[in-house]
């Protein structure tokens, strides 16, 4: 092929082609098979699938890990999956099946060790197991994964992140350990890069009583959690910037930061078109009923209203926005009021105010979601899922 083509416009031809088809054609020839493991090609395919965002699911299934003896724990939706949604013009009562949740193969996948996703970036999956609280990351494209030393954590409230350290190309993960309601807390950062620990020593927020899942947007993480000094139901969004290993917040939009403790004003973090997002769920005095969801994006520190939903606040359960959807709409963790097994998406147009239900076999009811692209990136650890 290279006596017809030049070298230059086959590696870019090839850094477009999915991981799957790069694993097969390694064996074409020497010059490929060096090719693929080039530090530079692998970065360059990288670059493509953030470019094209061509993501797929990773579906915990946090209701198995009270069945040891049934389903998986872990299952994945293929993006063709996601897109044949966004072709699909059903509506929330009749759409069809589109595809099925499959199950996984995953680092330390026993029926007594239940894993739980702390986060992804750039095709890398950062999973903790129970009960022995074991640490991996993992490339589910290409198998390969790295167990992380033994943390320095021992309570029971714990708030995480991923991310990837540009300014010094290493991959982070952030463990927060809060002790109790209305207290502090202590965090330690792990580096691929020397794997090893290193404490960050005490923050002033508590991170007790919320989701434990921080949102990256741009190299930093974020949460909702209690900031103690301005009382023990004031909420803020605290930030970690994963270059610089520094922590600062920002406050929540609302006049009264002691409303967001409010059941009839939950809010969801989540990220919407790549920036930060905060949903306000405005709810009346029956605390089943939305009447409209405010959204608010974050850009420069700075909150401003972006919309207001109010498609199906009857018979839909909205939680975090997970990702946009090559035709604009904006995917949801979610589902009609009741939903079953086979229902946990919701496909939102912000344009039409339309919401459908995404129905996919096998989706189970009581699930965490994190989404993932396949990418070359190597963990250089020599363990691979299976092996």
């Amino acid at each position: 092929m290279s006596r017809f083509l030049p070298e230059g416009i086959i590696e870019n031809i090839v850094t477009r082609l999915p991981v799957r088809s790069i694993s097969r054609f390694r064996c074409v020839s020497k010059n490929w098979y060096h090719l693929f493991r080039n530090p530079n090609f692998i970065k360059n395919h990288l670059n493509h699938a953030n470019l094209i965002n061509r993501f797929n699911i990773l579906v915990t299934d946090d209701a198995g890990a009270d069945d040891i003896n049934t389903n998986p724990y872990l299952y994945y939706v293929d993006n063709n999956v996601l897109s044949s949604s966004s072709s699909s013009s059903s509506s929330s009562s009749s759409s069809p099946f589109l595809g099925h949740a499959l199950n996984i193969d995953y680092p330390f996948m026993t029926r007594e060790h239940v894993p739980h996703v702390l986060g992804s970036c750039d095709g890398l999956v950062c999973i903790e197991s129970f009960p022995d609280s074991s640490i991996c990351i993992w490339n589910p494209a290409t198998r390969e994964y790295k167990q992380v030393p033994e943390p320095y954590w021992e309570s029971y409230f714990m708030a995480h992140g991923f991310g990837f350290d540009c300014k010094n190309d290493d991959y982070k993960v952030l463990g927060i350990e809060s002790y109790g309601e209305g207290g502090i807390s202590d965090a330690s950062v792990y580096s691929l890069a020397s794997d090893s620990w290193k404490e960050l020593g005490i923050i002033p927020y508590n991170f007790s009583s919320v989701i434990n899942k921080g949102f990256r947007v741009n190299g930093v993480l974020h949460w909702i959690a209690t900031d103690p000094r301005a009382g023990l139901e004031s909420k803020v969004i605290v930030c970690y910037d994963i270059s610089d290993e520094t922590f600062h917040d920002v406050s929540i939009p609302t006049k009264n930061p002691k409303e967001i403790g409010n059941c009839r004003l939950m809010s969801e973090l989540g990220v919407w078109e790549g920036k930060l997002c905060l949903l306000r769920m405005n709810r009346t005095e029956d605390p089943d009923l939305c009447t409209h969801i405010d959204v608010w994006t974050m850009m420069d520190n700075k909150w401003s209203k972006h919309l207001k939903i109010t498609a199906n606040m009857t018979d839909m359960c909205y939680q975090w926005p997970i990702q946009t959807l090559q035709n604009g709409e904006i995917l949801f963790e979610g589902g009609p009021k009741g939903w079953d097994v086979g229902s946990g998406l919701i496909s939102y147009d912000p344009k039409l105010e339309r919401a459908r239900a995404l129905k996919i076999h096998g989706f189970p009811y009581e699930s965490d979601v994190e989404i993932y692209i396949e990418t070359l990136v190597a963990l250089s650890s020599g363990t691979y899922v299976g092996q």
